[in-house]
């Protein structure tokens, strides 16, 4: 099985959502106080039930910590106008980051309002690139709170549509196989790079996806093996973790 840094599994996905926050937020203060007292700390999160169910969950306990010291990143976007159901960065405000006090949500460009060249995802995609260059150079988050499809894409990196070696740090996606069909995503060099990645998924649909992921598949097959390390911390609960073979 592929060494990662924890694998932890829970009876039920209350448990594995109180879990996970109680563990993340306690990361999270470690890393602020030992980032020098002008920098944020940069976080990842992604969409689907990280912005759904598990940060919602933590709403009661958002106070636990400075998120003046925070820049949170989405690591895909859908590409649609603002203020849109689909929209990652919506789901993720509303069900939580309004609440953390001084957090800088960086959002990634909408259909109808990126600037320069409003409507184009090509334009959409270099102006937040630019943005991230400003923001980060050379660098990747510090850590990163993810989930995964029942196909094993993670952010908007889908079988088969994954480079390892791109060499832009954001990449505009079109023809999704899961609408809405554009999308803007960091790329997996850069999920790569992260400091740490900390992924939480549920589900019995997960279950065939993790299972071979963790068993060494391609991360070309499986793009949630390509951050799998030494340095990530998977949470499951039991039913996303029957498919795998600790032998």
């Amino acid at each position: 099985m592929v060494s990662v840094h924890t694998l932890e599994v829970f009876p039920t996905i209350d448990e594995l959502n109180a879990a996970v926050g109680r563990a993340f937020f306690a990361r999270l203060r470690q890393l602020i106080d030992e980032a020098d007292t002008d920098v944020r700390v940069n976080v990842a999160i992604s969409g689907g039930a990280i912005t759904t169910s598990l940060l919602p969950s933590l709403a009661p306990h958002v106070d636990e910590v400075d998120w003046s010291r925070i820049r949170v990143w989405l690591v895909d976007e859908r590409y649609v106008a603002a203020g849109d159901a689909d929209r990652n960065d919506e789901q993720a405000w509303e069900g939580f980051f309004h609440a953390a006090t001084g957090v800088d949500l960086v959002r990634m460009p909408t259909a109808d309002t990126c600037a320069p060249g409003a409507g184009s995802l090509d334009n959409a995609t270099a102006a937040f690139t630019q943005t991230w260059r400003s923001l980060m150079g050379d660098h990747s988050f510090d850590i990163a709170l993810i989930g995964m499809g029942p196909d094993g894409h993670i952010c908007s990196l889908f079988p088969g549509r994954v480079d390892m070696d791109e060499a832009s740090p954001i990449l505009a996606i079109r023809n999704s196989p899961k609408p809405p069909p554009e999308r803007i995503t960091v790329s997996m060099p850069v999920m790569r790079a992260c400091g740490e990645v900390w992924l939480t998924t549920a589900g019995a649909a997960k279950a065939d996806a993790l299972g071979r992921a963790l068993s060494g598949a391609s991360p070309l097959d499986l793009p949630v093996a390509g951050i799998l390390s030494p340095t990530t911390h998977v949470y499951l609960d039991e039913a996303a973790a029957s498919g795998i073979k600790l032998a």
